[in-house]
């Protein structure tokens, strides 16, 4: 027999909450991690804090992590944002990564995940120097992460080459040099160690040595004789390299002729992988970047360097987040299709110089920086057959410095005269004290144009007439 239950004077029977209120009260919110905060951090800090169809569960707290205790040269600090700038912009917390100590770095992670009730759901690198311990990172937490086998593929310029030879794809003749003793077993000659690698590369010049972890084109020398080859040398091997680490050894690499490309891909679990956009570099007869030109990556012409940038990024493990591959192809006489794609390297990150930007300017409805936060949380591409074909031109105008001394005035175009001004930077000012430009993060400054073709074409032409620095020479 069921005994009838008292009603106790202080149990006051209430309606119990529905599961969408304690879902709410309960769940973590959301976040990801933001390595090296440098390329573009601003458009991803907007897209994380952005409400999709007013729902406010699709937003992210942002955690940034700054590397510190690195050898970075001035030209690289330049870019790199303040905490205090950091936390201005909309960041929620900011913590460093001392001397890439990735295990400290989880463990903070992991005590601030608890303490403010959050998901770290995705870690995203926005510099070259996060592409290698942002996928150790994100293994350590247990989230989505390309794998750590291919780790040095994905950095080191060797590594990659032959992980894409593996493929079966053409990459260029490399051998590394300096370090290694003379065939008598004496002191190493770097000299020595060079010319017998192109005696059995059957190279000759010019060719191209480099850092094997560099990027932004830093470190990167075309040589057309001993003497270059022999500077180059000297001042890669044995010094500190862009990312901060000792170079043992240079990259020699066969050098490759014809136009190069950039291809920038998105790719999503499963290897979902998407070519959203393409650049075209022109150069000067310095081999100095001039420009860069969007392209239509649907373009018949393209199909070639389209499929081999696909090919690049799964033979080196890019499984999620972003990929930028560089490339050079030929165009054949009387065809206009471009052939026999050559890799210079691949970034598993966001490639620089605002492409992400501006391809959202340039193709409807396509948003790269929520697509990256998407692809590092694991999410599939739900957009079906997107089309990348771009609505509007977009022009990158590299503004060089073209000898050293100290600047005493800049003259300009003046901006509300061009139409199809998007962005400008200028890095250089009055005072500085410069030398030529080598490479992308020694210019003097950026433009961005974006609009119809002709209209571009225009005003790039008016860009480079007006734009003069005045310097004067110092005296030694």
């Amino acid at each position: 027999m069921r005994r009838a239950l008292k009603t106790l004077p202080w149990l006051i029977l209430i309606q119990p909450p529905s599961f969408y209120t304690i879902a709410m009260t309960i769940l973590p919110q959301k976040a990801i991690v933001l390595i090296d905060p440098v390329t573009e951090w601003k458009q991803l800090v907007q897209a994380a804090a952005k409400k999709q169809n007013d729902d406010e569960s699709t937003q992210y707290q942002i955690i940034a992590i700054q590397m510190t205790g690195i050898e970075l040269n001035d030209k690289i600090k330049q870019f790199l944002p303040t905490s205090k700038c950091l936390i201005e912009y909309g960041v929620d917390h900011v913590i460093s990564m001392n001397r890439r100590d990735v295990y400290s770095c989880a463990h903070e992670l992991k005590i601030l995940e608890q303490q403010e009730k959050l998901t770290i759901r995705g870690v995203i690198p926005l510099s070259e120097i996060a592409v290698d311990v942002s996928d150790m990172l994100a293994a350590s937490l247990g989230l989505p992460h390309n794998p750590l086998d291919l780790g040095l593929s994905r950095r080191d310029k060797g590594f990659m080459k032959d992980a894409v030879a593996r493929s079966g794809l053409r990459v260029a003749k490399f051998a590394r040099v300096g370090g290694n003793c003379d065939g008598d077993g004496s002191e190493p000659s770097m000299m020595g160690d060079l010319q017998r690698s192109m005696a059995r590369l059957d190279l000759v010049f010019p060719v191209v040595i480099k850092t094997p972890q560099g990027f932004s084109t830093t470190d990167v020398y075309t040589c057309k004789s001993t003497t270059e080859a022999e500077y180059a040398l000297n001042a890669i091997v044995g010094c500190i390299g862009p990312d901060g680490r000792a170079v043992k050894q240079a990259l020699l690499e066969e050098y490759i002729g014809g136009t190069e490309f950039a291809v920038n891909l998105m790719v999503f679990q499963d290897y979902g992988l998407y070519v959203t956009d393409v650049w075209k570099y022109e150069k000067d007869h310095r081999a100095r970047y001039g420009s860069a030109e969007i392209c239509n990556p649907n373009d018949p012409a393209l199909g070639g360097i389209i499929s081999y940038a696909k090919h690049v990024a799964r033979a080196v493990g890019v499984q999620f987040g972003a990929a930028h591959v560089e490339l050079k192809a030929k165009i054949l006489h009387g065809e206009n299709k471009y052939v026999d794609p050559v890799m210079i390297e691949i970034g598993a990150r966001l490639s620089g110089g605002q492409k992400a930007s501006m391809a959202k300017a340039a193709v409807q409805e396509w948003d790269p920086f929520t697509a990256l936060i998407e692809s590092h949380c694991g999410q599939r591409f739900t957009r079906g057959n997107f089309d990348f074909t771009p609505q509007l031109f977009v022009r990158h105008i590299f503004l060089p410095i073209e000898r050293a001394g100290r600047i005493q005035a800049i003259e300009q175009v003046n901006p509300s005269e061009l139409k199809t001004l998007y962005s400008s930077s200028m890095i250089a000012h009055v005072g500085d004290v410069v030398s030529k430009t080598t490479d992308i993060t020694s210019c003097a400054g950026f433009v961005w144009l974006v609009g119809e073709r002709s209209l571009v074409d225009i005003e790039t032409v008016q860009v480079l007439l007006e734009f003069k620095l005045v310097i004067d020479e110092i005296t030694p």
